[in-house]
């Protein structure tokens, strides 16, 4: 008996440290959490961005903005042929984060449809009841949009909808009343805000599609990535292509013999 249990105690133990070890890496890996922040930070990013992408040759293009789940889409261009598209998400920004730098990875792109993916990592820290942190979190957005849209006045811009995450399941009604109220503030703003409702995708009212994502059960993997594209993603950028007559966002493919 004493064997038993000291052999379940050990297995706990090295799947605790398996999995902070895990935690570890994927924070490194996206700028999320104090082990991103410790060892990476947002600076190293946003200047792999600016060096991947040349603000005086990729412009007018589709841009995507976000926290870690555009971060870690790294096949998004192959998967979204044949539209043209750019890949600025870093991992773990908030709000606040995505304004800071938006002088150097968004506006300067002058992009024509950008897509936010702005989530939970917004409120996870926040004091207060879940009104009190929605109400502060859509006071942010509302002026972010508003300064997005002030200097880029022509571009459409695309709000997802914060996903609804297994592994941060105590932020679901909180996610899911954000979300109701962006979608609020998109319609009021529907000239240039459209909001796209992918919070089925994981969630059904009762149980998590917990295939969808990697081992944290925060971030997609690449299968719900795909869902997100097909279902949601790709929908919104023909509808703005059709609506706009942007087919210069159409990439054009060489003819072959």
């Amino acid at each position: 008996m004493k064997i038993k249990k000291r052999t379940i105690g050990i297995g706990a133990g090295v799947l605790a440290v398996s999995s902070l070890l895990g935690l570890i890496v994927t924070g490194y890996e996206i700028g999320w959490g104090p082990f991103g922040k410790l060892f990476k930070g947002f600076e190293e990013e946003v200047r792999a961005i600016e060096k991947r992408n040349d603000k005086n040759v990729r412009k007018k293009e589709i841009l995507f903005y976000g926290a870690s789940n555009f971060r870690l889409w790294k096949e998004m261009e192959n998967d979204l042929k044949p539209y043209r598209v750019l890949n600025h998400g870093f991992g773990g920004c908030t709000d606040k984060d995505l304004l800071k730098y938006a002088d150097r990875i968004l506006y300067p792109y002058e992009p024509k449809i950008v897509f936010f993916q702005t989530g939970s990592n917004d409120y996870v820290k926040l004091p207060g009841t879940d009104e009190e942190k929605a109400n502060a979190c859509m006071a942010f957005k509302k002026s972010m949009f508003e300064k997005f849209h002030e200097t880029l006045p022509d571009a459409k811009f695309v709000v997802m909808s914060g996903l609804l995450l297994p592994g941060r399941s105590e932020y679901t009604q909180l996610t899911m009343q954000i979300n109701k109220r962006l979608k609020k503030l998109c319609e009021e703003n529907n000239e240039y805000m459209y909001f796209a409702d992918a919070q089925k995708m994981t969630f059904d009212g009762r149980s998590y599609r917990e295939d969808l994502f990697v081992s944290d059960r925060i971030h997609l993997n690449h299968e719900g990535q795909l869902k997100w594209c097909e279902e949601y993603i790709r929908p919104m950028i023909e509808k703005l292509i059709k609506q706009e007559g942007y087919a210069d966002l159409i990439e054009e493919r060489s003819e072959t013999a």
